[in-house]
């Protein structure tokens, strides 16, 4: 447990934070504490929002009056169970075709690279860009609905590189002399699997799935920037974005900070505390999944080399005639 002190702190801190938001409908405000304008004595508007940090606002409002430290706890609960839904989702799936692929149709592996060889060369934001615009302005669609379809457009875009990767750590594995000695012995693939694999395949299932959701946060920041929110845009817009046209600045639906930052990255010259107080949260949560990822590697790394030498050492040297790592070669007398 010590070699693991980090990241046991880093998944109480984020478990922590998810629950404060799950739980915020039993101790925040509904309207997120929202005042637009502040009057005088004699009703008159001295002030309007958005009003920067105080002794009431903590670290200020919203250009609509919303207290920026409700909104933060309201909101990461969609941030974090996204990022972390999309990663699991691209490691089990990618991770079980991998597998399949490497085991029962090795020739595949060839043609599967050379069809997803362009993602290789294209961003993969241009690709949900393309893939998430006919959802931008979506008419009478079911949040739930939206939901589902950028999870899947996400999912996607990760599916190809973790099931490369699982089919390359599957051969790795396959040419270790404790699997070979299992093959000569009788064992057949779903053996392998159980036995041989799942004990690796499990642990750098975990380290891949810390990696793919800081994947994720990444790209969910992007594409904020492009007003492609999780969860879709509130067409209420942002009071005083109002272009020529009279079309209001979208603002995220679910508040998740990827969208806070997207729809206000440009507050940085007027009002800071907008748009710095979600950055400096979404910072936050990247710099603990990152500690999560490094001690992780550098343990299940380690971890995984000293158990192939343990295995290595227990084993008995075979004959000569039976190290053969393809067909077998039947011997006569």
């Amino acid at each position: 447990m010590r070699r693991y002190k980090k990241t046991i702190i880093g998944s109480s801190l984020l478990l922590i934070i998810l629950l404060m938001s799950c739980l915020y409908p039993l101790y925040g405000p509904a309207d997120f504490n929202q005042k637009v304008l502040i009057h005088d004595e004699n009703g008159r508007v001295i002030d309007r929002a958005p009003f920067p940090p105080s002794e009431e606002h903590w670290l200020g409002t919203t250009r609509n009056g919303e207290d920026v430290h409700w909104v933060l706890l309201y909101g990461v609960k969609f941030t974090l169970i996204a990022a972390f839904s999309v990663a699991v989702l691209r490691v089990i799936f990618g991770g079980i075709v991998g597998i399949i692929i490497s085991l029962w149709a090795p020739f595949l592996k060839r043609y599967f690279k050379d069809f997803f060889l362009t993602m290789r060369y294209i961003p993969s934001i241009l690709i949900a860009i393309i893939l998430m615009i006919p959802i931008k302005f979506p008419d009478d669609v079911a949040i739930s609905s939206i939901v589902t379809y950028q999870l899947i457009i996400l999912v996607f875009i990760g599916f190809p590189s973790v099931t490369v990767f699982a089919a390359d750590i599957t051969d790795e594995l396959l040419k270790t002399s404790f699997v070979q000695s299992s093959y000569l012995m009788g064992a057949g693939n779903f053996h392998i699997i159980k036995r041989q694999l799942l004990p690796y395949m499990r642990s750098y299932g975990i380290l891949f799935t810390v990696q793919q959701i800081l994947s994720t946060l990444q790209i969910i920041m992007q594409l904020s920037i492009f007003e492609l929110f999780l969860g879709g845009a509130n067409r209420a817009g942002i009071f005083g974005y109002d272009d020529p046209y009279g079309r209001p600045k979208l603002a995220s639906m679910s508040y998740e900070w990827a969208g806070l930052i997207g729809q206000n990255f440009t507050e940085f010259t007027q009002m800071p505390w907008i748009v710095f107080a979600p950055l400096l949260g979404f910072f936050v949560l990247i710099l603990i999944i990152n500690m999560i990822k490094k001690e992780l590697e550098n343990n299940i790394l380690g971890v995984q080399l000293m158990k192939t030498k343990r295995k290595r050492k227990k084993e008995k040297p075979l004959p000569a005639a039976q190290t053969h790592t393809g067909k077998f070669d039947f011997l006569h007398d």
